[in-house]
């Protein structure tokens, strides 16, 4: 059953568009990936989905909604979180209490946490490895926490479906591989993920399909393997004209 599903999707930006007639699903419980160079595309939809920014035409439907036109906290209300390309930690506060905000605005509506808000955030703080900087300032996380940390406060919402931008990037080799193994716990938990990685290191490992753009165009989709080996695919991530591409390419 398609949890998220986009139906001729374009977004224009004075006299460019950044996103052409994307059509394109998601089924509850998959993990997809969104690949493509830089300026593909990517971003704009996320921001597309997630009512930063309204489409110029197309729809889209969640969970059998439209949500085109909805505003961004009532995309959150629905089940859909994000992280950011560049973390946005609240600095001076604990990192527990980064989490425990996004639990008690995400949900529910309280003013004021309560028991179960802290337990969850510690319980999330856990799963995401940082249950022994609880008590640690956000701002003094290193650059791979600050991004595990996102994830938690993207979690404390209760997402159905969570997007991921560019969350490995700068990561080391063994930052990478331990995002994989957080990202298949998510899934684990019933959260859809779709996942922008520009470099490829997380979505070739983890990911049921992908969605491949450039210039705004859907250019292919599929399982991981299929589409590395697109000629659209290998051409706008190295540049290569048909005619120099390796045979089987």
């Amino acid at each position: 059953m398609s949890l998220l599903k986009l139906e001729a999707l374009s977004k224009k930006f004075g006299d460019h568009w950044a996103l052409k007639e994307i059509d394109f699903s998601i089924d509850e419980g998959e993990i997809v990936g969104l690949v493509g160079p830089n300026g593909a595309g990517k971003t704009t939809l996320f921001n597309l989905i997630t009512c930063r920014h309204r489409a110029t035409s197309g729809r889209i439907l969640f969970a059998n909604k439209e949500t085109t036109l909805c505003k961004p906290h009532e995309i959150q209300k629905l089940g859909i979180s994000r992280t950011f390309q560049s973390s946005r930690p609240f600095a001076k506060m604990s990192t527990l209490d980064n989490v425990v905000v996004g639990r008690v605005f995400g949900g529910e509506f309280h003013l004021f946490a309560q028991s179960t808000d802290i337990d969850s955030a510690k319980q999330l703080l856990e799963l995401v490895g940082l249950a022994h900087k609880e008590q640690t300032p956000a701002g003094d996380l290193t650059l791979s926490e600050q991004r595990r940390l996102d994830l938690a406060r993207a979690l404390a919402t209760q997402p159905r479906l969570l997007l991921l931008d560019e969350v490995v990037a700068g990561f080391s080799p063994v930052a990478v591989k331990q995002a994989v193994d957080l990202v298949r716990r998510v899934r684990q938990r019933g959260v859809t993920l779709f996942i922008i990685d520009h470099f490829l290191s997380l979505s070739l490992r983890v990911s049921d399909r992908l969605l491949a753009l450039d210039h705004g165009e859907k250019v292919a989709e599929g399982r991981p393997q299929e589409v590395m080996r697109n000629r659209e695919v290998i051409r706008a991530y190295l540049g290569m004209r048909h005619e120099d591409e390796p045979h089987g390419a």
